[in-house]
């Protein structure tokens, strides 16, 4: 319960952080895709919105994730409101969870309009709204939630400047798994290949989370999938917040 307080507050700051002019520049961005492609066919224009439309919105959320998670803890720590906290009967689990459940429920409601902005553009496209655009933008959510799980778990015992670097280079390994999946098959070095799979394992594979070509295209998805994918998202969520707890609650703060 008060992890759900703490979520609260967290939620009223991002917000007040102007964080909602992400959406703006969302929606100027897909209303001018619109206009670029507006001498083309109806259907290459809908095919081009909902990619651009989909890459921007993963974009978008991700810079806010990355730029508002590394700072979630360092800044209390900053303003000393963190102390305050810890003096009182909170578990400081209560507060890393509370932190994280109030900037993804901000991330929610941004990454909501954004969806109704791209709806709404490719209804006045195509003439009906296109729901298979859902199950990407879902995966596009548990993406940004488990980018927001590495940044938090960076901000526990970093300053935000490496939490930031930190957290775009394994967002990028992340995207970068099934290459590395290849080179543990071509590979032949043993301590080459044993570093390989470390970071291979280590590192959550965000391209279980790309499904915008296979949407746009509408091509099949694997039997399952969603589902996989999901539990994958939110089990590493649970782990690196487990971790992040661990550190914090072992973090001097005096």
């Amino acid at each position: 319960m008060k992890s759900f307080v703490i979520a609260a507050n967290t939620f009223r700051e991002t917000i007040r952080n102007r964080i909602m002019y992400n959406i703006l520049f969302f929606a100027i961005f897909v209303i001018g895709v619109s206009l670029l492609v507006s001498d083309w066919s109806i259907h290459q224009q809908a095919k081009i919105l909902k990619d651009f439309g989909l890459a921007a919105m993963s974009i978008f959320g991700l810079l806010i994730a990355i730029f508002i998670g590394i700072r979630l803890i360092y800044q209390e720590i900053e303003k000393r409101t963190i102390y305050m906290l810890v003096t009182k009967p909170i578990a400081r689990w209560e507060i890393i969870v509370g932190k994280y459940l109030g900037l993804i429920l901000t991330i929610a409601v941004n990454v909501l309009v954004m969806s109704l902005c791209l709806f709404a553009v490719d209804y006045l496209l195509e003439g009906f709204v296109n729901w298979e655009l859902t199950p990407a933008i879902l995966l596009i959510y548990v993406e940004i939630m488990v980018v927001i799980a590495l940044a938090t778990f960076f901000s526990t015992f970093t300053s935000p400047m490496i939490s930031a670097l930190l957290t775009i280079c394994l967002f990028v390994v992340g995207h970068l798994s099934p290459i590395l999946k290849l080179f543990l098959h071509t590979h032949t070095n043993t301590i080459f290949k044993l570093i390989l799979q470390g970071i291979y394992y280590a590192v959550p594979n965000l391209e279980y989370f790309n499904i915008r070509t296979a949407v746009v295209e509408s091509l099949p998805l694997p039997h399952h999938f969603l589902f996989y994918a999901l539990f994958y998202g939110i089990g590493y969520v649970g782990i690196l917040l487990l971790i992040s707890s661990f550190i914090f609650r072992r973090k001097d703060l005096k």
